[in-house]
């Protein structure tokens, strides 16, 4: 029943982004605010236009990112994470292909996370990892395998 939930979500968020790019600005309003119900009731508080294609939302639960920030295809992604701007310049996260951000993970600031990466659970990422296929973990986070989200489930 959850994931039936999560699609509901991610079905009315990839709508919502379509009106907004087509500037549909009716349909946008209605769809918006549809959103903003599933956003509150699920505690997703995913921008517009962030994730690109095939977004997976792993349990329902805390997730917050920035409208700046950008994520590439193939992106799955668990509860109590954040992706968010640091300090004054207010840069945001730019993250590839293919990653695996792990449960209460955080990453800030303007750093660059390459394709393929694993990002274990409560890592703070706040530097770029252009390495890629690799794991990284800790406080702040670091390289600490080579075996990056392809490898990612099998055990």
């Amino acid at each position: 029943m959850e994931q039936a939930h999560i699609w509901q979500f991610q079905k009315r968020l990839r709508i919502t982004e379509y009106y907004k790019n087509c500037n549909h600005k009716i349909r946008f309003l209605l769809s918006q605010r549809k959103l903003n119900i599933l956003r509150h009731k699920y505690n997703f508080e995913i921008c517009l236009n962030v994730f690109d294609k095939g977004l997976r939302i792993m349990h329902i639960g805390p997730i917050l990112t920035n409208a700046k920030a950008r994520v590439g295809q193939n992106c799955s992604i668990h509860i109590n994470t954040g992706i968010a701007a640091q300090g004054i310049t207010n840069e945001a996260p730019t993250i590839g292909d293919d990653v695996v951000i792990g449960f209460g993970a955080c990453i800030i600031g303007g750093c660059h996370i390459a394709n393929g990466i694993a990002i274990g659970a409560n890592a703070l990422v706040n530097k770029s990892f252009e390495e890629e296929n690799i794991a990284i973990a800790g406080v702040p986070a670091r390289k600490i395998s080579n075996n990056g989200s392809r490898e990612w489930g099998k055990a």
